[in-house]
């Protein structure tokens, strides 16, 4: 509280106003964090095979015949490096087969260097601040869930047969990006949600999912970053722990979860204050 020059108390809105949900995913992801760097090499990569996504290991479960062709693949050509890894891998997952289900979530926490969850905390917490103090605590929860889950899928999807493990929470990241498209391009909205209070301007109805890509600010947005991840994800960013590139088919899918899912998780909004 603040005395103006009448002698008014005036209340003053704090600079940073995070829901709990955001700083406690985060901290969940600093500490998984801390742990694997605790663990040591060898013990970070068991965790990572164990815990990441592995498409292919997937495909074994379900239809087989993908781990032993890739060892066989692997002796027959020794010189090739990549063919050498996927063999090396195959044989592990062999004796050491991952956490499926599990892993179709657990793989957000995990990540390839303290970078990488850097940039993924600093996206949660400029656009999961202003889905969370909307939807709430539960279901910005089951948005971040679901979005791993489709990231997962949509990765699967594209490299059934891949061993390489996928890490990072950039596909939940990008499905609660999509969900604060569906709002925070109105007019006189914005997307720095720290300062904003329980009447803020992100309580304003959010668009229809059908004029989300007729608007052409929202438009203008999904364009960008489908263009940035698609050229990033060619490029073959390095994530850092691994020889692999960012898993833009992963950011995809969460974000197309989040955009769909957020019809159906969007809490009903009392314009009547608006009106007003």
């Amino acid at each position: 509280m603040a005395e103006n020059t009448k002698g008014m108390c005036v209340k003053r809105e704090p600079i940073f106003n995070v829901p709990a949900i955001v700083l406690a995913i985060i901290a969940l992801l600093l500490g998984v964090q801390f742990y694997i760097d605790w663990l040591g090499a060898d013990a970070a990569s068991e965790a990572i095979m164990a815990y990441g996504f592995v498409p292919g290991d997937v495909t074994e479960r379900i239809y087989g015949n993908v781990l032993q062709p890739l060892i066989d693949q692997g002796l027959a050509s020794p010189e090739d490096t990549a063919q050498a890894v996927s063999a090396e891998l195959a044989d592990y997952l062999r004796g050491h087969p991952s956490f499926v289900p599990l892993t179709f979530v657990s793989y957000a926490f995990l990540h390839g260097g303290w970078a990488h969850v850097l940039m993924n905390s600093a996206w949660l917490l400029a656009f999961g601040s202003l889905v969370a103090r909307r939807v709430g605590p539960v279901r910005f929860l089951v948005l971040f869930i679901a979005s791993a889950i489709g990231g997962a899928l949509m990765h699967w999807a594209t490299h059934s047969g891949d061993v390489m493990p996928v890490i990072g929470a950039s596909g939940s990241v990008s499905g609660i990006m999509a969900a604060a498209v569906r709002f925070a391009f109105q007019p006189g909205e914005s997307l720095s949600g720290f300062s904003l209070h329980a009447t803020g301007s992100y309580r304003a109805p959010a668009l229809p999912l059908w004029q989300t890509f007729r608007d052409r600010r929202t438009l203008r947005f999904i364009v960008l970053w489908l263009g940035v991840n698609i050229a990033t994800g060619l490029a073959g960013v390095p994530l850092g722990l691994t020889e692999g590139g960012i898993a833009w088919e992963a950011h995809l899918g969460g974000f197309l979860v989040g955009l769909v899912l957020f019809s159906w998780i969007d809490p009903p909004i009392d314009t009547a204050h608006l009106e007003a």
